[in-house]
């Protein structure tokens, strides 16, 4: 049993061709949203892992990032944010899916209409069985964590302009 749960939204702006350049200034708060939206990291105050000023608990980014990561299409990605959302990383757990999913899954496109076609790229680090498309409302199998944790799960939205975090990691 997973005694915490953590959670990071965030997105910045693009400079580099090589966006894993871009993923370490987001996660090292060295670049600020253009659009001004809000970034959200839940922690809890007090914990010096998840301090504000720190890169922890994800790795430096670098090529190794590049091999733990796979890309999935806009329909998984979305799957992929309601998931990271609910209480469990398992839909199927969750009580009342069926009612909430319309909202949860407009709020996900919603985040993700940032990310325009036909360029916007999206990347996991989770393991979603043998699906084509990967179906996230099936329970993740695993993950390649990013982290220093165990586990961790997220999503990486890549376009020509921006870069968005979304990520989920349980402590135990």
């Amino acid at each position: 049993m997973y005694e915490r749960r953590y959670s990071i939204v965030v997105a910045g702006p693009r400079a580099h061709e090589d966006w894993v350049l871009d993923a370490a200034a987001l996660l090292r708060k060295e670049t600020t949203d253009p659009r001004s939206w809000k970034s959200l990291t839940f922690y809890e105050e007090g914990d010096e892992e998840w301090s504000p000023e720190l890169l922890a608990p994800f790795e430096a980014p670098g090529p190794d990032w590049r091999s733990r990561l796979r890309e999935i299409p806009r329909s998984s990605a979305e799957q992929l944010l309601v998931a990271i959302s609910t209480n469990w990383l398992d839909v199927t757990k969750e009580q009342n899916f069926e009612d909430r999913r319309p909202a949860l899954e407009e709020k996900a496109r919603v985040l993700l209409a940032r990310f325009p076609p036909p360029t916007a790229q999206f990347f996991t680090n989770g393991w979603y069985g043998t699906g084509d498309p990967p179906d996230f409302y099936l329970p993740l199998t695993g993950c390649d964590p990013l982290s220093e944790h165990g586990w961790d799960v997220g999503l990486l939205a890549v376009s020509e302009n921006e870069l968005g975090v979304f990520w989920s990691f349980d402590a135990t």
